[in-house]
């Protein structure tokens, strides 16, 4: 079986089922159960979820990526300061990059005021962090791999 391909195949289309997957794997529906438990047993395969549309939903959310710069740490370089930034319920990436930020984090929260706080007082005293740069997302048009820009919804021409 192409592991691999399963893995695509789940990630664009987490809802497929078992037979689904068989047929287009060329495999047993029992061969793509067994990998699929083995693969979620080993952490390959961290969860499912529904990618949501907070604007067709009619519900406010706030989303920032904010840039970190952080002084590593002796013996465990950024990775206490990442540890500690994703336990957050408001976070739902921490990435090390390269450049001048050390760290690219999301938030998603209610209001920019909710940010803001997360911000001020949680991310910025924390040890280690010695600067942020705070990016407020205006518009979405593509979110982990779901189109959000409606094409029939265009501006009206300025005359």
């Amino acid at each position: 079986m192409d592991t691999i391909r399963m893995l695509e195949l789940l990630e664009s289309h987490g809802r497929m089922n078992s037979k689904e997957l068989a047929a287009m794997l060329g495999s047993s529906e029992r061969e793509v159960e067994d990998e699929e438990r083995k693969l979620a047993d080993e952490g390959v395969i961290r969860g499912y979820r529904a990618v949501v549309d907070w604007k067709r939903a009619h519900a406010r959310k706030t989303v920032a990526v904010i840039q970190v710069k952080v002084v590593p740490q002796e013996k465990y370089g950024f990775d206490r300061v990442c540890s500690e930034i994703a336990k957050d319920r408001r976070v739902s990436d921490v990435f090390i990059t390269s450049g001048e930020y050390d760290l690219m984090v999301t938030v998603r929260a209610d209001d920019v005021d909710e940010i803001s706080e997360f911000v001020t007082e949680k991310l910025a005293p924390m040890k280690g962090v010695t600067g942020t740069y705070t990016h407020i997302l205006l518009k979405e048009f593509k979110r982990d791999g779901a189109v959000f820009h409606d094409e029939k919804s265009k501006r009206l021409p300025v005359s």
